[in-house]
């Protein structure tokens, strides 16, 4: 399984041996394989990049990308003058200062083919951005155009050689490639687009709301239980009116009821994502190092690389392996790094994975070296399992264990906004947490539907035939569907059609249906990704009508 690892030239000896590796591949491609430079007898050319984002495979590098500033551009070298000059310098939206090079795209030659120059790119325009580029060039090898025009970069027509091999000038605005591909390369623009399009579409006038179906988002498509419904009517005056109990108390103590967890091991706040950017810099800084998984909800490698400032190592999951989770391989990436996020049944695969378990339990092996000390699990989707076991009841054995549950999607509360947190480290944890975190109404809503399970696992069921219904009518049109558990089903264009995710969603969009383009939400994932969010029997009878309508 690989991973993604990012270091500046100068922590080089840290990374001695997949340095020493670096030199080895460098040689292999650019003087055996492109006559680029003269052989020499200790079969090594060291890169001179200045940062290095490499993709290993069990310590094995497979593939690499170096960057440098605008004190080391290196293209200036081997591209003709009047081109650079007309091609780069004249295109440049900010200062040649903050400019960066993106150089030696490398991929040993039995990875080929499996998406890893893709992988590189990306963590490559996500550092460039980190570090506060304004504009990024290179010269792109003829073979490999098809993927830097994906990524953002514009070509230039005039090429050169380079020995045997044919370059062409690239550059890109990363101002505008972060407006046009934020979800692809995970920065921050992704945030606000949540559902965003569809409330841009309709604004609060409810009315046109109801004629669009909004599939985008994971809502729930069935209401609260009645009980929820019931109290805040009743009750509406005072839950406008009124300030809520400041700590949440009388919530904390139904979740530890109804949970069996200790009421000292609970934080609550107004959703998960407040709790990630509330708890996660409370537990990581900057010299943290955390592995996560790819794809996965895009809102924890916010928090960690612009929040926080850490080092993010991903784990990809692969579409030919049914995005499953390699659990072995996956706890052994761990014990080196600091922390493992994960989501558990993932988003956006909708895979679940039972091994949590295992894992929890090996990377806390008394005799077995691990530096993790920090296991985030974010169960927001577990409830639509059947007889699902949270790891909620391993939170009193394990110091570094947190369970971050969201009951908006699973208790239809999304527009009340309320999670709760379980860990050991909760007494630390919720200093941080401001008072009155959760709303009146929320709070009464959450109660109500925590007390009331039976009506949500019959809607669970309901889910569960629905989703069932709309993969097998997708895959009779021609989508690839992959098997998930939760309220979506993540999805690949028919091969035959002329569609990418990006014109699909536009002409859905067209016809007030509202889909996930999610070929930006993960590294392996490909440009004819789609998600759909499962819906009501009426309104997936009608997804599939402007389906079908689209694709044939």
């Amino acid at each position: 399984m690989v991973e993604y690892i990012f270091f500046e030239k100068k922590d080089s000896d840290k990374h001695s041996d997949i340095w020493n590796q670096i030199s080895k591949l460098r040689y292999a491609v650019y003087s055996l394989e492109l006559n680029q430079y003269e052989n020499n007898i200790n079969e090594s050319l060291e890169d001179p990049g200045k940062y290095f984002i490499t993709c290993v495979d069990d310590g094995k590098l497979v593939g690499y990308v170096s960057l440098n500033d605008s004190r080391n551009i290196r293209m200036k070298k081997f591209t003709p003058q009047e081109i650079f000059e007309s091609e780069i310098l004249q295109n440049l939206s900010g200062e040649l200062s903050s400019t960066f090079e993106v150089r030696a795209l490398t991929v040993e030659k039995a990875y080929r083919g499996k998406k890893l120059s893709e992988g590189l790119m990306i963590n490559a325009l996500r550092s460039i951005h980190n570090m506060g580029g304004t504009d990024i060039i290179a010269m792109g090898h003829k073979d490999v155009l098809q993927l830097y025009e994906k990524i953002g970069m514009s070509i230039s027509k005039n090429s050169f050689l380079v020995g045997s091999a044919e370059y062409f000038p690239m550059h890109m605005c990363v101002k505008n490639t972060v407006k046009r591909y934020s979800d692809l390369i995970g920065l921050e623009n992704d945030v606000c687009y949540h559902g965003g399009a569809s409330w841009d579409e309709s604004g609060f006038d409810f009315n046109h709301r109801d004629s669009i179906i909004v599939a985008d988002v994971l809502d729930s498509p069935f209401p609260p239980c009645p009980e929820v419904l019931e109290i805040i009517m009743n009750q509406l005056e005072r839950c406008c009116q009124e300030s809520p109990p400041t700590h949440s108390e009388e919530l904390k103590e139904t979740i530890s009821k109804v949970r069996n967890i200790s009421v000292e091991n609970i934080i609550v706040s107004s959703g998960s994502s407040s709790l990630m950017f509330s708890c996660l810099p409370r537990l990581l800084n900057k010299d943290s190092k955390v592995l996560i998984l790819s794809p996965m909800y895009g809102e924890y490698e916010h928090v960690l690389k612009h929040i926080i400032g850490c080092e993010v190592t991903l784990f990809p999951l692969y579409p030919d392996d049914g995005f499953v989770l390699d659990i072995d391989s996956l706890i052994e990436i761990s014990r080196s790094h600091d922390a493992v996020i994960l989501v558990n049944p993932n988003s956006p695969t909708g895979v679940f994975s039972n091994g949590m378990k295992y894992l929890i339990e090996e990377l806390n092996n008394p005799n077995i070296k691990s530096n993790c000390n920090t296991i985030w699990v974010d169960e927001t989707y577990i409830d639509y399992i059947e007889n699902s076991i949270s790891m909620e009841s391993l939170v009193p054995k394990y110091s570094n264990l947190i369970i971050c549950k969201s009951m908006s999607k699973c208790y239809s509360l999304s527009g009340l906004r309320v999670a709760y947190l379980a860990s050991q480290k909760s007494d630390y944890l919720k200093k941080y947490i401001p008072p009155w975190s959760v709303s009146l109404p929320a709070q009464l809503a959450a109660i109500h539907a925590l007390r009331n399970p039976s009506y949500y696992v019959e809607n669970y069921r309901i889910i569960h035939k629905e989703r069932e219904f709309l993969s097998d009518k997708l895959s009779s049109i021609g989508f690839k569907v992959y098997p998930g558990v939760a309220n979506y089903i993540l999805t690949s264009l028919p091969e035959d059609t002329n569609f990418i995710s990006k014109t699909f969603i536009e002409a859905c969009r067209e016809k007030k249906l509202f889909l996930r383009d999610a070929q930006n939400m993960g590294i392996t994932l490909t440009n004819k990704s789609v998600r759909f969010a499962i819906r009501s029997p009426k309104e997936n009878k009608k997804v599939l009508k402007i389906v079908s309508q689209i694709i044939n």
